[in-house]
């Protein structure tokens, strides 16, 4: 019986080596494969840049946090009054702002008295990275 089966195969197989009937099936199926291998790729890739776009965020936000400490701890540590500047280190602008606080109101004020409110922004390429405000007691 089974020698049967495979002699009617034998039979139905044509000279080029294919089942009649199934010609260009592999042309196909090669296709399908390529289609699915093309569309993993893609979504490997898209995973791979979207990584690399979040760590360039997390290493700029972690700079902007590090010169903000920086700077904070510069202006603690300084004569009272604080005035204001603006610098640039490792393409990142550093600016610092002093403005009179009046200490009953926690209002700005124009009036030099005892307590300024110190706030340091970081930006880079034109877009504010970080901020940070912190009060400064004569």
């Amino acid at each position: 019986m089974r020698l049967t089966r495979i002699a009617a195969r034998v039979k139905r197989t044509s000279r080029s080596g294919f089942i009649s009937g199934q010609k260009g099936q592999m042309l196909a199926e090669a296709l399908v494969a390529l289609a699915i291998l093309g569309v993993a790729g893609v979504a490997l890739l898209s995973g791979l840049a979207w990584t690399y776009n979040l760590a360039s965020l997390h290493r700029e936000r972690t700079t902007a946090e590090s010169l903000t400490r920086t700077e904070l701890e510069r202006a603690r540590t300084a004569a009272y009054p604080i005035s204001d500047n603006t610098t640039t280190t490792s393409g990142y602008t550093v600016a610092v702002h002093a403005q009179y606080i009046d200490p009953a109101t926690y209002e700005n004020t124009t009036v030099a008295g005892n307590m300024q409110n110190i706030t340091v922004t970081i930006s880079r390429g034109g877009h504010v990275v970080w901020t940070t405000s912190a009060i400064k007691v004569r």
